[in-house]
């Protein structure tokens, strides 16, 4: 799509040859109200996807709220009346003061979404704010003479109807004069409290925002993590596959079969970065029947993991690639015996797992290889420091290999919702 020339007297010729102006489109001006809402449509536009709404109070809600501030305030106010005429101990007529406070206060509360809309189309923040003292200076006249105005007409109306003497306001320029000061005074303190207010909410919606995008992006490197080790599971396998078609092809092809509920497991699309431990033992025996008909009598799987750790959360395509790694590393030709141990236990409010490769090879215990140094990549981004993967080198030979993760069952996740990554 080609640029927009740029033309008129805003946009003089280049300066030297080569050089290219920054063009800005021609537009009608933005009032302080439409930029607000070109603001709020360009947060809207950049908002994470599939994050929760922020919540707003309903019209219906805000009302209420405003009706119980009134009340609030003018029973406190009502009490200091009261604190008063005890001290003085003038004769009190406490309907009538009663009525002058929640009056006052009814009328300020009606009056309160108009100091706020002012305080966030005028705003005193930025560059522009010595622009917008005057429209302030004019609104908090405004509220004054409306609050005077709404509370002289309330009392006419409802000193007769409670059974009292007709309100006499005295001189009408002089109440409304007298009344000025103090009533600046609150618009000056409602225009505060919600630019406070609005400052806190914007605050609080960029840490929303920013741990929501945490959450995403950690989401994307687990998926991205889970996939790396799924085209190796393929690899791995259809090699294994391979090598048996033509010396023993009656056993390639069960094992072909075997292979695809095996694979139909593992890339199930819409899967979570965890499952249960029961699903990893399943998948697990999928791939251990593969692996008996490549190696027949010489393989020896034991898997000690008691039941009531079946129903605890780990990360999915854990115990599978822990195994096969340990059968590659322990399949020497000359072995007569491929002997791995997998065996799970509860340490307090942790599990560990062990996947022992029990072959007489020596292995140096730094060296984790492709599948571990995976591995441990995603517990690290799921569970955060505390819990990841140790190698040790038994002095028989082999390696073990050490997981280490939260115990957390399946009644603690339904309980407990929110994700159990870490940013």
């Amino acid at each position: 799509m080609p640029e927009p020339a740029c033309t008129g007297a805003a946009n003089p010729a280049p300066p030297f040859p080569g050089h290219r102006p920054r063009c800005r489109l021609a537009g009608p001006a933005l009032g302080p109200g439409e930029r607000a809402a070109t603001r709020l449509r360009s947060a809207a536009d950049l908002a994470i996807p599939n994050a929760p709404k922020r919540r707003r109070p309903s019209p219906g809600r805000a009302t209420l709220y405003l009706l119980a501030l009134g009340t609030a305030v003018g029973l406190l106010l009502f009490s200091q009346h009261y604190l008063d005429t005890l001290a003085t101990g003038d004769p009190a007529d406490w309907l009538g003061a009663l009525t002058k406070e929640l009056t006052g206060a009814y009328a300020a509360m009606l009056l309160l979404p108009g100091i706020i809309w002012m305080a966030r189309h005028f705003p005193l923040t930025g560059r522009g704010w010595p622009r917008h003292l005057l429209p302030h200076l004019v609104g908090a006249l405004a509220f004054g003479a409306a609050h005077t105005s709404l509370m002289l007409a309330a009392r006419a109306v409802l000193f007769p109807a409670f059974g009292l003497e007709p309100y006499d306001p005295g001189p009408l320029l002089a109440r409304y004069l007298r009344a000025m000061p103090v009533h600046v005074i609150v618009y000056s303190l409602a225009l505060a409290v919600t630019l406070v207010f609005d400052r806190y909410r914007v605050a609080r919606d960029r840490e929303i925002d920013a741990a929501e995008l945490r959450s995403h992006l950690t989401e994307a490197q687990l998926l991205a993590l889970q996939r790396q080790l799924q085209p190796q599971l393929l690899a791995n396998t259809l090699n294994a596959v391979a090598g048996l078609v033509y010396a023993r092809p009656k056993v390639a092809e069960e094992m072909i079969a075997r292979v695809s509920a095996l694979l139909r497991y593992a890339f199930r699309p819409q899967q979570e970065p965890e499952t249960s431990l029961a699903a990893e033992l399943r998948l697990l025996d999928l791939f251990l029947e593969i692996m008996r008909l490549r190696f027949a009598e010489r393989l020896f799987v034991r898997v000690d993991v008691p039941k009531p750790l079946h129903g605890v959360r780990v990360p999915r395509l854990l115990l599978h690639p822990l195994v096969e790694d340990a059968l590659e590393r322990s399949a020497d030709p000359d072995a007569t015996l491929l002997n791995v141990q997998v065996s799970a236990r509860q340490e307090g409010n942790r599990l560990m797992i062990r996947v022992s490769d029990q072959s007489s090879r020596k292995v140096a215990p730094g060296e984790p290889g492709e599948t571990v140094g995976n591995l441990r990549e995603r517990i690290a981004r799921l569970y955060g420091d505390g819990y990841g993967i140790e190698i040790f080198a038994p002095e028989t030979g082999g390696r073990d290999v050490e997981v280490t993760l939260p115990l957390r069952t399946e009644s603690a996740r339904t309980r407990d919702p929110r994700p159990a990554m870490r940013a």
